[in-house]
């Protein structure tokens, strides 16, 4: 084992741009480190984790952050996607962020996404006609109650289900009459 931290009898690693196509460290954290969360693309066997896996997050994350109250955070923010999707992007920069190779500098960036996200947050709540009445911004929003959660997370794994099951017809009606040429040229009256 050299001073570089990886197997010098390995003669891939002898050569510089060898060493950086293979890696000259068995650092298994990047694998760990889940992607970026596209909502549009949560397949419906997916939705039920998905949606509890955020919740819990968010949860988290008010509990650190006291200025998320519900005037930036409200208390149906499942119910509103921009938030769904703006949360989702902070807990995925978050994770990367703080990750055991994300340079020392990337914990910096998260607070400035945190700051960012938090006043596109607070403008698409001000916006909203939903809330309680005022209360002290010490006051955090409380979680829905769970029968109103679950008939939500039910009907959205629902849709999405049939979503995937229009989008398996367009894909096999595509197969049982493929294009044939390309159109028709208008000068000539012939076939491409």
């Amino acid at each position: 084992m050299s001073a570089r931290g990886y197997n010098s009898s390995d003669p891939r690693l002898n050569n510089p741009l060898e060493e950086l196509m293979f890696g000259a460290y068995d650092d298994h954290d990047l694998d760990e480190i889940p992607g970026a969360t596209h909502w549009p693309e949560v397949l419906a066997v997916e939705g039920a984790a998905k949606w509890e896996e955020l919740r819990a997050w968010v949860e988290q994350l008010q509990e650190r952050f006291s200025h998320l109250d519900h005037h930036v955070v409200p208390r149906c923010w499942w119910r509103h996607n921009e938030h769904v999707e703006a949360l989702s992007a902070l807990r995925d920069h978050e994770r990367s962020s703080f990750a055991a190779t994300a340079p020392a500098t990337a914990p910096v960036d998260w607070f400035r996404a945190l700051r960012d996200v938090t006043s596109l947050l607070r403008s698409w709540t001000g916006d909203l006609s939903c809330g309680a009445t005022h209360q002290d911004s010490q006051t955090r929003a409380s979680p829905p109650a769970v029968t109103e959660w679950e008939r939500f997370v039910q009907a959205d794994v629902e849709r999405r289900r049939e979503q995937e099951i229009d989008d398996s017809r367009l894909v096999s009606s595509d197969k049982a009459f493929p294009a044939r040429g390309l159109g028709t040229d208008l000068n000539s009256g012939r076939s491409l």
